[in-house]
């Protein structure tokens, strides 16, 4: 899902739930570069980051057996990497309403989706639409919408219970 879904925040708590390491992909990524994905966009462009992005999430498969792992919502404008991730992983699709995916990152302090922009909820709303089909491939979805943090763990973990791990 898109930021504001909820992956950080649900993906350690599930991390916790069945005692597996979490990961974040653009913090590999930043470790793999020496660098904030934020530059590495900047100096590499889109496509370079996407070129990082799979070979990290390529170096987290050979290397790890089991964990959670949260990816950026973007991973699925690359179909390959996208159908490595889909070959490779249990996938879930976090999803929420566009109002809460931007309420809760302006929450995190984050103002760069309202910033300068009076569109920003149309462009939201448009890239949500515009994913639906790539994101509804995951294994299954869980939507935070209208629902608590809690709420939303007991449901992803329940997820992941009816998965063979």
């Amino acid at each position: 899902g898109l930021r504001g879904a909820g992956k950080s925040t649900l993906g350690k708590l599930l991390s916790e739930d069945l005692e597996l390491p979490f990961l974040e992909l653009n913090k590999e990524i930043e470790e793999d570069s020496g660098m904030a994905v934020n530059e590495v966009i900047a100096l590499y462009g889109q496509e370079g980051y996407r070129r990082l992005e799979r070979q990290a999430l390529e170096q987290i498969v050979g290397a790890k057996d089991q964990l959670v792992l949260a990816v950026a919502g973007g991973i699925v404008s690359d179909q390959g990497t996208y159908e490595f991730m889909l070959d490779h992983f249990h996938t879930v699709w976090l999803k929420a309403a566009p109002e809460e995916h931007m309420d809760r990152v302006r929450k995190q302090g984050d103002e760069r989706p309202m910033s300068g922009n009076p569109k920003a909820m149309e462009a939201l709303k448009t890239i949500l639409l515009d994913r639906v089909a790539l994101y509804s491939q995951a294994d299954t979805m869980v939507d935070t919408s209208g629902r608590t943090v809690e709420e939303s763990r007991a449901e992803l973990l329940a997820a992941f219970e009816s998965f063979d791990l």
